[in-house]
């Protein structure tokens, strides 16, 4: 029984974390919409391909699960059964943490932006169908610290 629960748990660990939060400019959070937004013009200068890491938490939590059964069910001594499970999550923590980050990284772009006012600022987001070029005109739309970046012809 113990172990069938363990398995549920690893399992909801590991479908939930290939849920991924979208950073595209033209996908919106749920807790953003009809809220007021701040917008500043601009037009952009350079633009740089980038790679966003992926998230190493959730592979390093799903591998030390997974880790840890495995290592549990290595021998009958309940010491060295103990010492191998925490080997094993020790193990698996390592692994997932790096299948973890490789499954979910994406490309991004870093837009180089001088706005109306003359400022310089530069904002990365993931990669979308929306293409960017150098002196195009943008709107970079910030609301709880985060920017997104749209064209605005």
């Amino acid at each position: 029984m113990k172990n069938n629960i363990l398995v549920i748990v690893t399992a909801g660990i590991l479908v939930t974390s290939c849920v991924n939060i979208s950073q595209q400019p033209n996908v919106v959070s749920r807790s953003d919409v009809q809220k007021q937004q701040m917008i500043t013009l601009g037009t952009i200068i350079d633009i740089t391909n980038v790679t966003i890491e992926g998230d190493r938490r959730l592979g390093a939590v799903t591998g030390a699960a997974i880790g840890g059964v495995a290592g549990k069910n290595v021998t009958d001594s309940e010491t060295e059964s103990d010492i191998a499970s925490v080997i094993g999550a020790l193990a698996g923590s390592a692994i997932g943490a790096n299948l973890g980050s490789s499954m979910t990284k994406k490309n991004g772009v870093e837009l180089l932006i001088e706005t109306n006012s003359g400022r310089l600022v530069s904002i990365i987001q993931e990669v979308s169908d929306i293409r960017f070029e150098k002196n195009q005109k943008v709107r970079i739309i910030k609301r709880n610290g985060k920017s997104r970046v749209l064209p605005t012809e």
